[in-house]
C-alpha cells in the first residue's frame, strides 16, 4: 500500500538553513528501513535516476537555493531527491513560505516497499512520525496517510476543521485550537516536541473516526 508522510512546521531560518534540518532528517530516517538508506537526485528518466550518485548536503542545499531563485517569490517548492528502488521508492517534496521566515513543509510520498512495512508494523509508523516531529519542531500539523482512501467531496461535505489531510497518525501542536478535539477522538496520544502524535483507530478505520469531527 502507498502512504504519504507530511509535516508543516514553523521555519527557524531561511530556506537553506531549513535545508540543513531536512538533511538531518534524512540521516535519522536512513536506518529505519532499507528503502530509506540510499537517496539520489530526482531525474528526467529512470535510467538517469538509476545512474545518479547519492545526494550530499551541499547538493540538497543548492537545489533549495536554485528553486528559490527560479520561482522568484516567497512561496516555492522543490522535489530534490528520492530513496529506494526505481518505481518502488519514496519521493521527497519540500515547500517553503518564507516572509519572515514563515513556515515550511516536508512530504514523503511513500512507495510500495516502505508502504508494505508500514502496513505490517505500527512501531515503524510511530518511529517515523516521532523522528519527523522531533527534528522539525516547532511543528504546526502533520500526518501519515494511506493513499487508497477516497478523497472527501468538499462540494458535498464540509472540509475537516483542521484544514489538512486526514491521517491514521497525526501531529497537532498543543496550542492548536483543534488539539482538544483531536485528543478526544484519538485512540492513543503520545506527547512529542511542541505537541503530540495522535493515533486514530487503524489504517482502515481512521477516516471514519475523523469524520466524527
Amino acid at each position: 500500500m502507498e502512504w504519504r508522510l507530511h509535516m508543516r512546521r514553523r521555519a527557524l531560518g531561511d530556506p537553506v538553513s531549513e535545508g540543513r534540518r531536512v538533511w538531518e532528517w534524512i540521516q535519522q530516517v536512513r536506518p529505519l528501513h532499507p528503502s530509506l538508506d540510499l537517496w539520489r537526485p530526482t531525474a528526467d528518466s529512470p535510467q538517469e535516476a538509476e545512474q545518479a550518485p547519492p545526494i550530499t548536503q551541499d547538493y540538497l542545499l543548492q537545489e533549495i537555493h536554485q528553486a528559490q531563485v527560479d520561482w522568484g517569490r516567497e512561496r516555492f517548492g522543490v522535489t530534490p531527491a528520492f530513496s529506494g528502488q526505481i518505481g518502488q521508492g519514496n519521493k521527497l517534496e519540500l515547500s517553503f513560505n518564507m516572509p519572515n521566515p514563515g513556515d515550511a513543509s516536508i512530504t514523503l510520498m511513500i512507495g510500495q516497499a516502505l508502504g508494505a512495512s508500514l502496513d505490517a508494523s505500527e512501531g515503524l509508523a510511530d518511529t517515523l512520525m516521532h523522528t519527523t516531529a522531533t527534528i522539525f519542531a516547532p511543528n504546526i500539523i502533520g500526518g501519515l496517510s494511506r493513499s487508497d482512501h477516497p478523497i472527501k467531496n468538499l462540494n458535498r461535505d464540509k472540509p475537516y476543521p483542521f484544514l489538512y489531510v486526514p491521517g491514521w497518525k497525526m501531529f497537532f501542536a498543543s496550542d492548536s485550537p483543534h488539539y482538544q478535539r483531536a485528543t478526544q477522538l484519538a485512540t492513543t496520544t503520545t506527547p512529542v516536541a511542541n505537541g503530540a502524535i495522535l493515533t486514530f483507530g487503524t489504517p482502515n478505520t481512521y477516516p471514519t473516526i475523523l469524520n466524527q469531527w
